[in-house]
């Protein structure tokens, strides 16, 4: 797997200011399907919330002027399940057939509200400074026995046609499902210029079902927790490691813990260096006053240092000229 391609033209180099990157995987159902299964009901408050979330989510980084790049599954673009089929390659042949996309999700959920939201991909488009990326066509795993690179080839030939259909653009930045990355070669064959990498430590790299078990899940939580731990990096060739998953989620006094730690990290933002801060737009869907607030404490952080020249935001296609 070759995780340090050359770089492309255009991608910032080492010397650059300090860097604040904020990512977004936008994906709906599409992205715990294997999880949910046929329960319609199971997470459903946090992914219906959703449609409040994007656009406020959307106000709180365009008041601030903060870049980000919004991952979206592509499918999200279908007006429904009839473009969806259209437009969508088999799903890959998983060993673990619970990862196999259903067709019977268009039964459980026939208007879409749960899969589709082109309305909302539209407005993430049109807002200045927000970059439409992609989180793949279907949120393939390409970490999981069965898949192919041929699967890989058409999922992303399924979004390039929707992107330049829809948008008149083609996708410049990848964050893999579930950061499984792979098959990077491929990736960098399309439209795709810059991917989100993970962080260093070997339990970051836990991603996918036979090794994001117990310990590397406590273990990322900890470091979320602990205000000491530094984990910007420089560009490596095409790929954009993330430092930090943002988590709204935790309890007052663990929050705090966790403010400390982006506090901690911006302060200590060098030259050459990014910090790169991510979620998915779901996570804010319970509780989503409190959770919203916590957003707005992260990036009245970031903003407050970005005017006066001491870090510079960007989203992950800006890296790309």
């Amino acid at each position: 797997m070759n995780v340090t391609s050359p770089m492309p033209e255009g991608l910032a180099s080492r010397d650059a200011p300090p860097t604040v990157v904020v990512s977004l995987d936008f994906e709906l159902r599409w992205g715990c399907y294997d999880k949910l299964g046929m329960d319609l009901n199971a997470y459903r408050e946090n992914l219906e919330n959703v449609r409040e979330v994007v656009p406020a989510l959307l106000r709180l980084l365009s008041e601030r002027k903060i870049h980000a790049t919004w991952a979206t599954v592509g499918a999200l673009a279908c007006e429904d399940w009839t473009e969806y089929f259209h437009r969508a390659p088999k799903t890959p042949a998983y060993e673990d057939t619970s990862l196999r996309f259903s067709e019977q999700f268009s039964e459980l959920d026939p208007e879409g509200a749960l899969h589709f939201a082109p309305d909302l991909v539209r407005q993430i488009h049109e807002t200045p400074g927000q970059e439409l990326g992609t989180h793949t066509f279907s949120h393939i795993f390409m970490r999981e026995p069965g898949i192919t690179g041929q699967d890989v080839d058409a999922d992303l030939a399924a979004v390039v046609r929707l992107w330049e259909d829809r948008f008149g653009i083609s996708p410049k930045s990848l964050v893999f499902p579930r950061n499984q990355y792979s098959f990077i070669d491929r990736i960098l064959s399309t439209s795709i210029r810059v991917w989100r990498g993970n962080e260093t430590p070997w339990y970051h790299e836990c991603t996918d079902a036979g090794t994001n078990k117990l310990l590397p899940r406590s273990l990322r939580l900890l470091d979320a927790l602990n205000p000491l731990v530094r984990r910007a990096y420089p560009m490596e060739g095409a790929m954009n490691r993330a430092s930090l998953f943002l988590r709204a989620n935790l309890p007052e006094g663990l929050w705090n813990l966790h403010l400390s730690r982006i506090r901690g990290e911006l302060k200590a933002l060098a030259p050459g260096r990014i910090f790169h801060l991510w979620w998915h737009p779901h996570n804010l869907g319970a509780d989503m006053p409190r959770r919203l607030k916590r957003v707005e404490q992260v990036l009245d952080l970031i903003a407050k240092g970005c005017p006066s020249g001491r870090r510079v935001s960007k989203s992950m296609g800006d890296f790309v000229h």
